[in-house]
């Protein structure tokens, strides 16, 4: 293998470029973009203003949305108990491996309860001016 010591010219390809030589390292100067950067200037980036919806309708999609988490809650739990396998005798081993499933799913109802009503009272505080208790 044959390494040349000729320099080559920078290709036209590269377009509006200047390139310098200096001990044998190439240093090429682009010229400044005429485009916008990014982040963009204070006008492009401003957020837009809160959206203004009744009280009854966050209240809806809330209620809404927590209803769905208890359907998939109680879906959840008639799956694993029919997952088990039902005998003539109910064995004591699977009697409490129903009852883990059942308290369980039942403990998870009651979380998705209380999150329920914690984000119906932060709306309502919400809706009196309260963004915070201290």
């Amino acid at each position: 293998m044959v390494i040349s010591a000729h320099k080559r010219p920078v290709s036209p390809a590269i377009g509006n470029k200047t390139a310098a030589y200096k001990n044998g390292d190439v240093t090429v100067k682009r010229p400044k973009p005429n485009e916008p950067m990014y982040p963009l200037a204070p006008p492009f980036r401003q957020t837009p203003g809160p959206v203004v919806v009744p009280q009854s309708y966050l209240q809806r999609l809330i209620l809404e949305r927590w209803e769905v988490e208890l359907k998939s809650c109680e879906q959840a739990k008639k799956l694993q108990l029919s997952e088990m396998v039902p005998g003539p005798a109910l064995t004591l081993l699977q009697a409490n491996l129903q009852r883990l499933i059942v308290e369980r799913w039942e403990a998870e109802v009651r979380r998705c309860e209380e999150a329920k009503r914690a984000q119906l009272l932060e709306l309502v505080l919400a809706a009196h001016g309260i963004s915070r208790l201290v």
